[in-house]
């Protein structure tokens, strides 16, 4: 086995995500374990719309939309519901941070992480 970890500008769009797919495929025989981690500017992205939340009491997630639903058509994927579902519960959270006016070290973790590794 072996572990294989990309991120950041690796997998920053469509054209990264085929490459490391390349890469990936010279070492199936391997069995390879694939960590991935946020495309591109994601986590500051997303943190951004944390702190403009908390800030301005605004929900902003057109950066994050653009570049995944894009992706997501330049990869020819079917999966847009479940993106879908993310972005709406980024949303939520949010939201939430603009109403309480908190962003709490915790909720910035979640922000830059999917809900799932909470218990």
């Amino acid at each position: 086995m072996i572990v294989m970890k990309f991120g950041g500008s690796s997998v920053a769009d469509a054209s990264r995500l085929r490459h490391v797919a390349e890469i990936v495929k010279t070492q199936l025989d391997k069995k390879p374990a694939l960590v991935l981690s946020a495309m591109g500017d994601t986590t500051d992205h997303l943190l951004e719309a944390g702190n403009t939340a908390l800030k301005n009491g605004k929900v902003e997630i057109a950066q994050v939309e653009k570049l995944h639903l894009a992706t997501i058509k330049n990869l020819k994927l079917t999966n847009q519901k479940e993106v879908g579902d993310l972005l709406e519960e980024l949303s939520r959270l949010l939201s939430g941070i603009a109403l309480i006016r908190e962003l709490s070290p915790r909720t910035k973790d979640i922000l830059s992480l999917s809900e799932k590794d909470f218990p």
